[in-house]
């Protein structure tokens, strides 16, 4: 099998090719003005993130008729899911509830600096 592509992987190469061609600046744009102010770094990221998503959508044989709207809805959907995402882990990352651990992390940092 190796580099062998389905006539059906070359069609939808083109087609997101003729996408992204089209509508590659859209979909940044959507992605910068659905970020938060301070992440403006994270939009080229984001929107490759759109990107792979569309491949997969027309890999699967999906058909679309507006693909602008589709690919928007795609960007604002992987932003939210970031900051979703983001949240959930800064939560984890946060949980009070045992506090062992960073009683013995401070009562370190305390003893090594006396």
């Amino acid at each position: 099998m190796g580099g062998a592509s389905r006539p059906e992987d070359a069609e939808a190469r083109e087609l997101l090719a003729d996408w992204f061609a089209e509508y590659g600046p859209m979909v940044e744009r959507v992605v910068a003005r659905t970020v938060r102010f301070g992440d403006v770094d994270l939009v080229e990221d984001l929107a490759q993130d759109v990107w792979v998503k569309a491949w997969q959508y027309l890999l699967r044989g999906n058909a679309v008729e507006r693909p602008a709207g589709l690919l928007a809805f795609f960007a604002r959907c992987r932003v939210v899911d970031h900051y979703r995402l983001a949240r959930v882990r800064r939560e984890l990352l946060s949980d009070f509830q045992d506090d062992s651990a960073a009683v013995s992390r401070l009562a370190s940092w305390v003893g090594a600096a006396a």
